[in-house]
């Protein structure tokens, strides 16, 4: 045995310090999850990007076939027969334009309006044709200008389906006879209620 007391004794053990507490692991938050890593990059979010593309393609196919099978299409055919001017005092004309119309659907439809352009070297003249009364009016006063025996064609006029319509309207332009006899091309424009118009031209 020693004679100093402070140095231990040889044939013991050495002293080893006592372990530290571990320190409590924390306790999850449950009212608080992580979210970035799911929010902060886009790669876990989206589809690869082969995906969506040939996604983005079948849905342009669907709307152009939607659009194509859903779209207006025309409800009548016709033709212009015949076309007479009466030159007014004014330098101006009135013309009477015979037109075969045949509703080419299933359902009957309405006129709504009826328009005519006179294409000359000088522009382009437009003007509606006029009502039922206004059109027997000019025929009255001007009987050249009723060369045959077909009707006025009617502003709500009723044109049951496969049915086939000769008729005229009575419109004016301003300019001389000889500049309509002169004109590259006229134009008669249907427009029915809820329908494509339908254009015709001679």
């Amino acid at each position: 045995m020693s004679d100093n007391p402070s140095v231990p004794p040889s044939n013991l053990p050495p002293i080893t310090p006592a372990p530290k507490p571990k320190a409590k692991a924390e306790e999850m938050d449950r009212a608080h999850v992580p979210m970035s890593e799911e929010f902060d990059r886009a790669k876990w979010t989206l589809p690869p990007i082969g995906i969506v593309l040939i996604g983005i393609a079948i849905i342009g196919v669907l709307v152009l076939v939607f659009g194509y099978t859903n779209r207006a299409k025309p409800v009548m055919s016709g033709s212009i027969g015949d076309v007479v001017a009466v030159e007014l005092q004014d330098k101006t004309v009135l013309v009477a334009i015979e037109l075969n119309v045949a509703n080419s659907s299933d359902k009957s439809w309405y006129i709504q309006k009826i328009e005519a352009t006179a294409k000359t070297d000088k522009g382009d003249n437009t003007d509606t044709a006029a009502t039922a009364a206004d059109s027997e009016r000019y025929f009255q006063a001007f009987p050249a200008l009723r060369t045959t025996e077909s009707p006025v064609l009617k502003f709500d006029q009723k044109i049951n389906a496969g049915q086939h319509v000769l008729g005229t309207i009575v419109v004016s332009y301003p300019m001389t006879k000889a500049e309509f006899d002169a004109r590259k091309s006229l134009t008669v424009t249907i427009q029915p209620f809820d329908n494509k118009p339908v254009t015709l031209t001679k």
